[in-house]
């Protein structure tokens, strides 16, 4: 099957000034799933492991907000995962102290022995995936990628930072009123 989806020759002059994000798509695509098939003899798949690596490398004592944002997902998404990670033993929940609406995730020991095999299977297949690249364009492909992850998002900017209020204000004597 891989056979013949690597024949199959892409018109990308269709979308003109988007070589970089059609080579990013493809290349993330075909990442996850040579890295889902490497995990599954192991049990693992990278739903449930992609929230436990981002556990790995937050603070201890995440929380579930905490772990939306490193992954840019809503909140709501992680509910279902977290639970079936809380239920085969590899994260628990525990209490804030400071606010007893919030829990904090933490890598059981479980969690953490699944990490490690995790990272040991995806460096092995990283490895194998970069060795057509010389080790110069490998250093500067991550300086790339990491600058482009560092970039601002507009869509966050424009939350963060609204744009200033240009609506005509009354004058005096004038009742103006904002729609809700």
């Amino acid at each position: 099957m891989t056979e013949a989806r690597a024949s199959i020759t892409l018109d990308e002059t269709r979308f003109p000034d988007m070589e970089l994000t059609l080579r990013i798509m493809r290349l993330a695509t075909l990442w996850r799933t040579r890295l889902d098939r490497a995990l599954r003899p192991h049990g693992m798949t990278m739903a449930l492991m992609r929230p436990l690596a981002y556990l790995t490398m937050l603070p201890d004592g995440a929380t579930q907000s905490d772990l939306a944002c490193a992954m840019n997902v809503d909140c709501s998404a992680l509910v279902r995962v977290l639970d079936m990670l809380e239920k085969q033993g590899l994260v628990s929940r525990q209490p804030d102290r400071q606010d007893r609406r919030a829990k904090r995730l933490m890598l059981t020991q479980a969690g953490q022995a699944q990490c490690a095999l995790f990272h040991q299977i995806a460096t092995g297949l990283e490895h194998e995936n970069r060795a057509a690249l010389p080790p110069e364009t490998i250093a500067t492909l991550i300086t790339g990628l990491t600058t482009l992850l560092a970039s601002p998002d507009p869509a966050t900017e424009a939350l963060q930072n609204p744009l200033p209020d240009t609506t005509p204000h009354a004058g005096p004597g004038q009742e103006h009123t904002h729609a809700p």
